[in-house]
Parts: C-alpha cells; structure tokens; sequence
C-alpha cells in the first residue's frame, strides 16, 4: 500500500468513526428520526466516497478514451447524493439538517486527515 492509498483508508477510517459517534449524538440529542436521516447520508457519503476512490484510481491510465469514460461515470457520484437527497427530503423534510451532515461527512474525513498531516512533523531528508 502507497502513501496515497493510506490516506484514503484513514479518510474512510475517520468517515466510519463520525458515524458511529453522529448516530446515538442525533438520536439522543434530537430524535431518532433524527439519527436515522443522519444514518442514510452517512451510508450515501460511504457510497460516495468508495466510487471516488475506485474511479479516480481507474481513471490514471494512459487511455484517453477509458479517462473520459471514467470521467463521466465519476458524474454518477453527484446523481447519488442528488437522488439521495431528494428521496430524503421528500419523505423527512424536517430532517434536513441532520441528513446533510451525514452526507457531508466525506468532508469533515479529509479535513481530519488533512490537520493530522499538518500537525506531522516532516521526514528527515537524507544527506546527499
């Protein structure tokens, strides 16, 4: 596994972890109508984020013709968390913001990895 893979899987990592700590804090603190809203975005974030890693790592071959493809599937991602969203809103619309944190926790994944690698004190150059 390369550097770029391991930041992926702790991407992933820290997605799974705010999930698990967001259901019972919703469900608790709000409703579990609440946590359930929380939930499905959470599951949607999870869905988009695996289809990132997989068509971002199939897209960096040297065929043109096979990035477009993977390029327009990557359009697919925004479909899911459109359809999510609207099959959401339109049965809890109450529950907005719940449901949009558990969609954003892609997000709040790369800014946690992104200030772990802040706070990393940087390799030693060897001598040349």
């Amino acid at each position: 596994m390369n550097e770029g893979e391991d930041h992926l899987h702790r991407v992933t990592g820290a997605m799974i972890l705010l999930t698990v700590l967001g259901l019972p804090l919703w469900g608790f603190l709000r409703s579990w109508t609440a946590a359930l809203a929380f939930g499905v975005g959470a599951v949607a974030s999870l869905v988009f984020w695996t289809l990132h890693r997989v068509l971002t790592t199939r897209m960096l071959t040297p065929s043109v013709r096979r990035r477009w493809l993977y390029g327009f599937l990557s359009m697919g991602k925004l479909a899911l968390i459109a359809l999510v969203l609207r099959g959401m809103m339109g049965r809890y619309p109450a529950e907005a913001l719940p449901l949009a944190m558990g969609v954003l926790l892609f997000v709040a994944g790369i800014l946690l990895e992104a200030i772990r690698l802040a706070f990393q004190k940087p390799e030693a150059t060897p001598p040349d």
